[in-house]
């Protein structure tokens, strides 16, 4: 009996994380230059290549988390993007088709970009930048706790200057690149 008590609750965290987490299969792109010195990136260009499309939403806050990155391994093995959304439903309601501007306080969308892949390994300083200029536009964002035309989110990226804060002349990036994907509901990755 206390053999089949780990698998259980395993079973039961995994449910409770699958109402959280949602992945689907879409098409996207992040081209553009990476500066990352102790990964030997001085600058040279870069594609992400997504494959992996996820939409993490918070109802007890009412946030969204999107993520898309190459593969649907864990985030500290992978390269991608996280977009950050503080009001999504305000961003779905006023500010679908415009360009909204990272950077700032209080910014309603933020990204980030991590390199995971790219630059393994554990004694080092992890890849994990921040954008400070640059824009996005949403032309669609499904909002799970609202009413919806469609299930479909999709954003062009433009000019995202994304950095490390500690030192971003020497650690950054530049991307513009896009996403489209259908919300789904799926299991999260899974260890055992």
């Amino acid at each position: 009996m206390a053999a089949s008590l780990p698998k259980v609750g395993r079973f039961i965290l995994c449910a409770l994380l699958a109402l959280g987490c949602a992945k689907a299969s879409g098409e996207g792109s992040a081209t553009g230059q990476v500066w990352a010195p102790e990964c030997g990136l001085e600058g040279e260009p870069y594609e992400l290549n997504p494959s992996f499309f996820a939409m993490q939403p918070s109802f007890s806050v009412e946030i969204i988390d999107i993520v898309v990155q190459r593969g649907s391994y864990f985030k500290n093995y992978s390269d991608g993007i996280s977009v950050f959304i503080r009001d999504p439903e305000m961003v779905k309601e006023s500010m679908l088709g415009t360009e909204i501007e990272f950077g700032g306080l209080g910014a309603p969308v933020e990204m980030t970009l991590y390199l995971n892949e790219t630059c393994p390994g554990t004694a080092r300083i992890p890849v994990v930048y921040g954008a400070v200029s640059g824009t996005i536009r949403f032309e669609e964002l499904y909002v799970p706790w609202i009413d919806n035309d469609t299930k479909e989110t999709s954003a062009v990226f433009t000019d995202v200057e994304l950095v490390d804060r500690q030192d971003p002349d020497e650690r950054r990036a530049i991307l513009n690149g896009d996403f489209r994907f259908l919300f789904e509901r799926g299991m999260p990755n899974q260890l055992f």
